[in-house]
């Protein structure tokens, strides 16, 4: 053979390669074997881009979840009996295998991820992706900024409207937040109706403008406030991170969270960005 690969259901239709042994100069006339590996059961042999090509969909439990195809030269002869049936026996085994990286990352995501949202929990957030990030810009100096944001009256929608249009209110926040996001930047839901966001490489004045888009954005909550007087909106607690000033994560997460409390005490409904480490968060700085 001169190549070999291994396919696995990436979903929506489609298959992705998990893994792959020699030439593969014909790699798209390769990508067409998609249509071999939902329909058939039994191992094909098929020139495909002048090769003499040997496909067989993986499956388990009788689904498919992916397939291999090994691929020689058209002056090569035909494929005999005993390779069909190696090839047949190995994608069973592979069928088995792709059901168990699939199932693993299953569990990944759901240890990784919020049920309701799908965005980034708590754990994940702060323990994996922060320390992550923060190293490395410990390495190329840039600034970035950590966003908390919570809900404000969201108790009230709950109590005036029910605990489902509480969880349409967070998804509706969910869904701002994303249309505000850049490729790159992480969002995380901590719990309840309160969240995070860590902007990537970005100014104070960066940050300051994302953070007064939030805000603007959020007018779009208000329908479903609890009432007229609690309204439903969002507060901010900004802090930028500079790697030169050798904050440590947990003093970071401090100045986010004492700049929140700030612009709660200071009347909801904004965001104020904290002081450089050492100084308080003060009330002029958000809007």
């Amino acid at each position: 053979a001169a190549g070999c690969r291994i396919y696995r259901d990436a979903g929506h239709g489609r298959f992705e390669i998990a893994a792959q042994y020699g030439s593969d100069s014909k790699s798209d006339a390769l990508d067409s074997l998609s249509q071999v590996f939902r329909q058939d059961s039994q191992v094909q042999e098929i020139s495909v881009g002048g090769w003499r090509v040997l496909a067989a969909a993986t499956r388990y439990h009788g689904e498919s979840n992916g397939g291999l195809c090994l691929w020689k030269t058209g002056d090569q002869g035909a494929w005999d009996a005993d390779h069909h049936l190696i090839v047949g026996d190995v994608a069973n085994q592979l069928g088995i295998a792709n059901q168990q990286v699939a199932n693993h990352e299953h569990i990944l995501t759901l240890s990784r991820t919020d049920g309701m949202t799908g965005l980034l929990n708590r754990r994940a957030f702060f323990e994996e992706e922060l320390p992550r990030r923060i190293g490395r810009l410990r390495h190329n100096g840039k600034t970035s900024a950590l966003f908390y944001v919570d809900m404000d009256n969201f108790k009230r929608v709950n109590d005036v409207h029910g605990h489902q249009a509480g969880d349409e209110a967070i998804l509706a926040l969910c869904e701002m937040l994303r249309k505000l996001s850049r490729p790159g930047d992480l969002m995380a839901r901590l719990g309840g109706d309160e969240f995070a966001i860590w902007l990537d490489g970005v100014s104070a004045e960066v940050a300051e403008q994302r953070a007064a888009a939030v805000i603007e954005a959020s007018a779009a909550l208000r329908r479903f406030s609890g009432d007229s007087e609690h309204p439903l909106g969002v507060s901010l607690g900004v802090a930028l991170y500079d790697p030169v000033t050798g904050e440590n994560l947990e003093e970071l997460l401090m100045r986010a969270d004492e700049a929140m409390y700030a612009i709660k005490n200071a009347g909801k409904g904004g965001y104020i960005l904290a002081q450089p480490p050492g100084r308080p968060p003060s009330p002029d700085g958000g809007s």
